[in-house]
């Protein structure tokens, strides 16, 4: 009886600190859900949600990968925004699993798509349309329907990479036209682009809501 008893105290505990996630639901109207491999999506992410928070919106990001991506309670969502980064010519499996999962949620709602990668800034038109091409194959190909697409270039963090893989990102970036001085790092983001991305997403959700 006393061993019960310290186990229900136990389990009472780990739900007040966060720590259960049965039966937990997030509400959020405006999450902004990423995949990341290198740090830079996360980034832009964060900063989106910052902004239309900074507007009067809820929002939050949201990694993927986390259970948290999977806690949402699409009945309070206004809209949304999906972002994921390219690697090897395509975008990480765990964000199409996601959005497959969510295609009718992500649809039913003004939803955009984000694409990051380095081929985005790069002087090869070819190679910044490609970036493109795939950014805009990846939602329909998930079944999804977003009012927006964008395609954004990432962050050389040479700083942050292991030999081998600073060394691929030294000949990628000699590819695409950009930095290869590994002694430090080098934020080709477009900033503005994604305070614009933000700004566009709330106004598309209050344009939908005042007609619906």
């Amino acid at each position: 009886m006393a061993r019960g008893s310290r186990v229900g105290r136990g389990t009472r505990l780990a739900a007040h600190r966060g720590m259960a996630t049965i039966n937990r639901s997030i509400i959020c109207e405006v999450p902004v859900f990423f995949a990341t491999s290198e740090g830079q999506t996360r980034r832009i992410a964060k900063r989106i949600a910052s902004v239309l928070y900074d507007l009067g919106l809820d929002s939050r990001a949201i990694d993927i990968a986390e259970p948290d991506a999977s806690a949402i309670d699409w009945r309070h969502v206004r809209g949304a925004l999906v972002g994921a980064s390219i690697h090897a010519g395509r975008h990480q499996k765990v964000a199409a699993r996601f959005v497959r999962s969510h295609a009718a949620d992500l649809t039913s709602v003004p939803s955009a798509f984000f694409s990051v990668s380095l081929s985005a800034a790069s002087r090869n038109t070819r190679e910044v349309e490609a970036a493109l091409n795939l950014a805009k194959a990846f939602p329909p190909a998930c079944g999804w329907t977003p009012v927006r697409i964008d395609s954004m270039a990432g962050r050389l963090a040479y700083q942050e990479y292991g030999f081998f893989i600073r060394w691929v990102m030294k000949w990628i970036a000699k590819k695409e036209g950009a930095p290869t001085d590994t002694s430090r790092d080098y934020e080709l983001t477009n900033w503005e682009e994604v305070d614009k991305l933000a700004r566009d997403m709330k106004r598309r959700i209050h344009t939908r809501e005042a007609v619906a």
